[in-house]
This record gives structure tokens, C-alpha cells and sequence, in this order.
């Protein structure tokens, strides 16, 4: 059992290391507390709100490593004003996704996107991203 567990956190570091270079391009991974502090800065939230926000499911956070983690590709990077179209294409992937899958897969080259990430394609074009996602909603529910 202890094989199965170093195993599986070992999956999950390089998931994270994944990730991370993925939303680099694409404004970066914050702690929700570091990201709760600009939004402080900046006049357009705080602790409250992101706590909220995340809840709600607006804002798309997963935890690794006893921590919160934002993908930044969901926030104006000016003025961190939350972007409608991540929270649009979350609606659409199945409710049993959990934070880490919705990152995982908005991280991940998708056949309904020629093998393109989700996130690159997004900004361009919408509605082919909100296409895999429904898709990929069906697939998941059988």
C-alpha cells in the first residue's frame, strides 16, 4: 500500500510540473493567498471574494500540497478581473470534475482540438473550446 501511495503523489508532482509549465505561458499558477493579496492591491478583491469566487465554482482552483492553486489564464492580468469564457467552458465539462481535473484538462492536447490545449485555443475561439468540452462531458457520462 505505501508503493501505491509514493506512486500515485509521484504521478501527481509531475502532473503539478506539467501544469505549471503549460499555464506559464498563459499568466502562471498563484497560490489563492498570493492571488488574494493582488486582488487586495489592486482594488477588485480580497480574501472574501476569491473565497467565494472559488466556491461558486467561478474561479477554477485545485490543491496540491496542502495549498490552493489558481491558474492565472482565468484573470485579466491588468486588472485580475475574472475573464467570462473560462468559467463558460467549465459549465459545460462534467460536475464530477474536480479542480485538478478541470486544470489537468484545460491543460491537456484534446482530439476535439486537433490536439491543441484548451487553454491556447480559448481566446480564439470559443465556441470550439465549449464544443470539446460538451463532447468531453457526453464521453464522461457515457
Amino acid at each position: 500500500m505505501p508503493q501505491q501511495k509514493l506512486a500515485r503523489a509521484q504521478e501527481l508532482d509531475e502532473q503539478f510540473v506539467d501544469m505549471r509549465e503549460v499555464y506559464c505561458a498563459r499568466g502562471g499558477l498563484l497560490q489563492g493567498d498570493e492571488l488574494a493579496r493582488r486582488m487586495l492591491d489592486c482594488g477588485c478583491g480580497d480574501f472574501a471574494s476569491l473565497a467565494k469566487m472559488i466556491v461558486t465554482r467561478q474561479v477554477l482552483s485545485f490543491d496540491w500540497r496542502g495549498a490552493c492553486w489558481v491558474p492565472m489564464f482565468q484573470f485579466d492580468q491588468t486588472a485580475l478581473t475574472l475573464l467570462p469564457s473560462p468559467c463558460q467552458v467549465r459549465a459545460e465539462l462534467p460536475a464530477s470534475f474536480d479542480g485538478w481535473s478541470l486544470a489537468i484538462w484545460f491543460a491537456t492536447p484534446n482530439s476535439w482540438l486537433h490536439e491543441r490545449l484548451p487553454v491556447d485555443v480559448l481566446q480564439d475561439d470559443l465556441a470550439a473550446v465549449l464544443s470539446a468540452a460538451r463532447s468531453d462531458r457526453w464521453v464522461a457520462l457515457g
